[in-house]
């Protein structure tokens, strides 16, 4: 693996070596939490849980070579690292819920790492991002629901096949031309590592346009992982 990754407080991306532990930034916190520690903390989950986890799989796979078990562990790349989608969507989606919102707090959370899909109604809506909706449907729900990818969907880490993380091609299947989905699970995991730090950012900004999102991410963390 040539790519470096970049630098966190909390994990060293680079080495899988973890900085500072969730847990341990938790006990140095003084409840009532304010708003900064929560940003805070939870920069720190997403960072080691979520995204160093990733990487550290993503490192491991890029350094072996078959017949090691590393080169079938994309399916657990994936899995690791697709949550990130619903996950900030849920603070991005201001219509999001502790539950029923799932689909839509993903195509906002999408389209805050991938802009290029927001559609021009700016609703969000399945009907109106059919692409988005087939990708979490064939990886989101294969994967949760069924622990396989659904059909027509390719995993894949070459450029001749789409130099980008998410892609719609055409191929035979031997009688119809088909769509099929792309995806570079390599590359969407470096994006989505890449793109944190902004939300993070956005966050922490005190400036009105994000009063919003800060306040919603402040029912997300204290409400949504209630029973």
């Amino acid at each position: 693996m040539t790519e470096t990754f970049r630098v966190s407080e909390f994990v060293d991306f680079n080495t899988g070596t973890v900085k500072i532990a969730p847990m341990k930034l938790w006990f140095t916190l003084s409840p009532p939490l304010q708003l900064a520690d929560k940003i805070r903390l939870f920069h720190c989950r997403v960072d080691v849980w979520n995204l160093g986890v990733a990487a550290e799989l993503l490192r491991q796979i890029e350094s072996h070579q078959p017949p090691s078990i590393w080169s079938h562990a994309a399916y657990g790349l994936i899995s690791v690292g697709f949550s990130y989608f619903e996950m900030i969507g849920k603070t991005i989606n201001p219509d999001s819920k502790k539950s029923g919102t799932a689909g839509k707090d993903f195509n906002f959370g999408f389209c805050d790492v991938y802009p290029e899909f927001i559609p021009s109604s700016r609703s969000y809506d399945d009907s109106d991002m059919p692409v988005v909706k087939e990708f979490r449907n064939r990886v989101r729900n294969g994967m949760y629901h069924l622990a396989y990818t659904k059909r027509n969907l390719l995993i894949h880490n070459n450029p001749s096949v789409s130099r980008k993380d998410f892609d719609v091609i055409q191929r035979s299947d031997g009688t119809n031309i088909v769509d099929v989905y792309c995806v570079n699970p390599h590359s969407m995991i470096r994006t989505i590592v890449d793109h944190f730090p902004g939300f993070i950012a956005r966050l922490n900004d005190a400036d009105a346009k994000y009063y919003g999102m800060r306040q919603k991410f402040e029912e997300f963390f204290d409400d949504f992982h209630d029973v």
